[in-house]
């Protein structure tokens, strides 16, 4: 019977295992230790390892913009594409469109887009402002995060404007009335003028409302045509913008009683070129000058309004030349009915020109007579001549008195209109009858006639 030995063996690990066998064998070899249950579940050294799960794929993503500038209240296409380095596209992934305003550091999310099934993505963006946009991919357990190239489009705002009244009189004022959109807080507009060299030079700045509106006025001294434009200078926010050039008309202003200045004295200088009777030149419409521009409008058969209006300086830049009917050697006097004018020449050559007021055709009775207020036509002579501003006649008082047939005299009065309103006499107004008087000497010819 062999004898048995208990012995104890280390493994690796620290496992402890016993062992029983004999002493010695056959060929005095160590026994073979039984194999361990707990042993075999190790790792062998040969065995595959356990396959690694791909990281995330990496994508690209780009972005395009439809136009590089874009006048306020229009539209940009903002284009994306997302997809993987073999090409596939990576869908119905949110993608953020991102914004920068001109002129500003951080960034806005204007929209979160998701791709379709072709990984594009379109959004369209109304700009206020000139703008740098992005497209930013956050990714997801099978896609990385990705960020496009970046693009800008610049905003042009919109100006407005227009002059009311366009064509005013000298010493009116015009009204500038426009609007800018979008109306940027703080916004100042420079309204310039154009020089007659063609260059600009600013004239003013004015603010805007909380709409976008302006208003300027301006109440031009010189005469002609003022261009003005208005310009909102460019920022980083936005791009330079100016309305078209807009002209105002500035003509001479129509004159009348109690005005004065330089183009009062400029119209009685011209009045008296053309031989109307203004009186003194003194840059003062007054009551001569007034008849003075009436004589003129009838000896041109233009509307009698004792006011130097648009028909009136129209004509008095071109004048129908005065033909006398009845030219004499010597002075005379013709007296035009239709026009309602008297014309004084010496040898042949106008004079001056005054308006007169004749005899109306309407019935009157004077002294228990009825007579019929007429002006008798045809060839007369100065035959007598009262020099009395007060000279009472049975029909009234008559200023300086010359007498050209019986009764009828052509005289000063306080009431000359414009068309016939005498009792037969030729009225005209003291101050012309005061610088006519010692013209009208006796025997002087004066011819009447209806025209």
């Amino acid at each position: 019977m062999s004898r048995s030995t208990l012995r104890t063996v280390v493994l690796a690990g620290g496992l402890v295992v016993a062992l029983t066998g004999p002493l010695g064998g056959v060929s005095g070899a160590e026994p073979t230790p039984s194999p361990d249950p707990s042993a075999s579940a190790l790792p062998s050294p040969t065995s595959s390892p356990t396959p690694v799960p791909a990281g995330p794929f990496v994508v690209a993503l780009s972005l395009t913009r439809s136009v590089g500038t874009v006048t306020y209240g229009g539209t940009v296409t903002l284009s994306g594409a997302l997809t993987r380095a073999d090409g596939s596209p990576v869908v119905d992934a949110p993608v953020q469109v991102l914004s920068r305003t001109g002129g500003q550091d951080s960034r806005v999310v204007l929209a979160t887009v998701r791709t379709g099934s072709d990984g594009r993505l379109v959004r369209l963006v109304s700009p206020r402002t000139t703008a740098e946009y992005q497209l930013r991919y956050g990714g997801d357990a099978l896609n990385a995060p990705a960020v496009s190239n970046k693009v800008v489009t610049t905003l042009k705002p919109r100006i407005s404007g227009a002059f009311s009244p366009a064509g005013l009189k000298l010493g009116q004022t015009s009204v500038l009335r426009g609007s800018v959109a979008p109306a940027y807080a703080g916004t100042r507009l420079a309204i310039r003028r154009r020089m007659p060299d063609g260059s600009w030079r600013d004239t003013a700045v004015v603010g805007i409302d909380g709409n976008g509106a302006y208003r300027w006025s301006v109440t031009p001294s010189v005469i002609g045509r003022h261009v003005f434009q208005v310009v909102l200078p460019a920022r980083p926010a936005h791009l330079e913008a100016a309305t078209p050039a807009m002209a105002v008309q500035v003509d001479p202003r129509d004159l009348g009683r109690g005005d004065r200045g330089a183009d009062v004295l400029t119209l009685e200088k011209r009045l008296a070129a053309v031989k109307a009777d203004v009186g003194k030149i003194d840059g003062l419409f007054d009551y001569d000058l007034a008849h003075a521009v009436v004589a003129f409008q009838k000896s041109q058969g233009i509307a009698r309004t004792f006011r130097y209006d648009s028909a009136t300086r129209l004509r008095l830049g071109s004048p129908a030349p005065v033909q006398l009917r009845y030219p004499k050697a010597g002075r005379a006097v013709e007296i035009n009915l239709r026009q309602q004018v008297l014309y004084l020449s010496e040898g042949g050559v106008l004079r001056r020109i005054l308006d007169v007021s004749s005899g109306n055709d309407q019935l009157y009775e004077s002294e228990g007579v009825t007579s019929r207020a007429t002006t008798p036509r045809g060839s007369f002579a100065i035959t007598r001549k009262i020099d009395d501003p007060y000279h009472e006649s049975p029909l009234g008082i008559l200023y300086r008195p010359a007498y050209f047939y019986r009764g009828w005299a052509v005289h000063g009065s306080a009431s000359v209109p414009a068309y016939p309103a005498s009792h037969g006499c030729v009225r005209i107004t003291n101050g012309a009858m005061d610088r006519l008087y010692n013209l009208l000497t006796i025997g002087t010819p004066l011819t009447v006639y209806s025209g």
